[in-house]
């Protein structure tokens, strides 16, 4: 079991940095990806039919120019500011989604927001909510990559959504060698509440290196206008089974009129000391009450450890809506 010396416990400030050795790693497999689509041999539920794309909406005249950061996709950019692909396409015809390189700009379009909020949208961007942050504690993998997680809590008395976090690796002189954007992960983080982040460098990884966690965006949510909301997952078991655990779970139905589209399902293990070891987020079509034998949607998922065995496994829900 790799030893990982941090230095620090938990930062109450926006920035948190961890040094680590890089001693030889036990051979393991490959972990599974961070968020990953329902594995069709696991999930009871019916399947449905891809929604139809929707109609191109119009920008608005003073959009937001975001930079492009490194492995950042035009979809993880929809994520963080509750769009869709659509909406940021429609606005930036000249870009390929696929050949994009850093430092591109991009606009984001205020859709739907009124011109007086706007100003205030373009600070909140600007400057992040003050949520806190761990220090990142991270793993080596067989093939020479690392692995780093951290946990960002709001202590504020609102809701917050597009959390993302910039881990950025440097070498023993403090040069940076690779750096990664990465949503918490789910979207809604409550007050009083926690969310995992992980982030991913590919080999090599360097003997002695430094590991710092940053907070990039934090937005705040307002009164019925979030996109997302907290959803109650039924744990029938958890098998944990050294560094693998398999999680059976029921995803409630939902009333036809709920306007949610699809269902997150988070899972985080932790180790017997309680530190995070590894996540998985998978995500679900929304099963509905009107469904015939439509009791809940039971489903079957494996998380993975980055480093020790699995003591234990929390479970989250989160519903996601339509937009409007």
């Amino acid at each position: 079991m790799k030893t990982i010396q941090a230095l620090g416990v938990f930062c109450l400030l926006l920035n948190s940095c961890s040094v680590f050795s890089n001693p030889a790693v036990e051979p393991q497999s490959l972990l599974t990806p961070y968020a990953t689509q329902t594995p069709a041999s696991l999930a009871t539920a019916t399947a449905t039919s891809q929604p139809e794309p929707s109609a191109t909406p119009a920008p608005s005249p003073t959009p937001f120019v975001h930079v492009l950061g490194s492995n950042e996709t035009i979809s993880s950019l929809a994520f963080t500011y509750n769009l869709t692909v659509n909406e940021i396409l429609a606005i930036n015809p000249q870009i390929t989604p696929k050949v994009l390189s850093v430092g591109t700009e991009i606009l984001i379009p205020y859709i739907g927001t009124p011109v007086a909020e706007k100003s205030a949208i373009e600070s909140v961007i600007s400057a992040p909510l003050a949520l806190s942050i761990s220090a990142a504690e991270c793993s080596g993998t067989a093939e020479g990559g690392l692995w780093c997680l951290a946990l960002v809590q709001n202590s504020l008395p609102q809701s917050a959504n597009g959390v993302t976090l910039t881990f950025t690796l440097k070498d023993n002189s403090g040069q940076t060698l690779s750096e990664q954007s990465v949503p918490s992960l789910l979207n809604l983080l409550a007050s009083g509440e926690t969310l995992p982040v992980a982030a991913y460098f590919n080999p090599p990884v360097p003997a002695v290196y430094h590991v710092e966690a940053a907070l990039k965006t934090a937005l705040p949510v307002e009164e019925g206008s979030a996109l997302s909301a907290p959803l109650e997952i039924k744990v029938n078991s958890i098998d944990a089974d050294g560094r693998v655990a398999l999680v059976s779970a029921v995803i409630p139905a939902q009333a036809d009129n709920s306007g949610v589209e699809s269902v997150w399902v988070a899972l985080i293990a932790y180790d017997e000391t309680g530190r995070m070891v590894g996540v998985r987020r998978l995500e679900y079509p929304a099963v509905f009450e009107s469904e015939e034998g439509a009791d809940g949607q039971t489903i079957k998922a494996y998380v993975y450890s980055n480093s020790a065995e699995i003591a234990r496994v929390d479970v989250k829900g989160e519903a996601q809506y339509k937009q409007q």
